[in-house]
């Protein structure tokens, strides 16, 4: 099950459940195809950044994905619904800055 409070975001295909993350090593294996995607200056435009993207958001649940497996995830959600699952897990990945003294996420247990 994702946790939204980890960035996660779960979609189901096929009667398989997936869970999307952005995490650090994900956009650290995006850094290198998409300057400036920490900076939020990156436009995914072309079916393949989707999809690398996809697949890289993936990569933590579900490592042993090829990009041609995302593209056909991606073929059966649709993408339109593929384009909002990758939006939906950078906005869970970076979530609204806290007020000043505030935590944005719970401490660690």
């Amino acid at each position: 099950m994702a946790n939204p409070v980890r960035g996660e975001v779960e979609f189901e295909a096929e009667g398989q459940t997936y869970t999307m993350v952005l995490d650090f090593n994900a956009l650290c294996d995006l850094e290198g195809d998409f300057p400036g995607i920490m900076s939020g200056g990156v436009e995914l435009s072309s079916p393949r950044a989707v999809r690398s993207v996809f697949r890289s958001a993936l990569a933590k649940h579900h490592p042993g994905i090829e990009e041609r497996e995302a593209g056909d995830l991606i073929q059966i959600v649709g993408i339109a619904a593929a384009a909002e699952l990758v939006a939906n897990a950078f906005k869970a990945s970076f979530p609204a800055e806290a007020p000043k003294g505030g935590k944005t996420r719970p401490p660690a247990k």
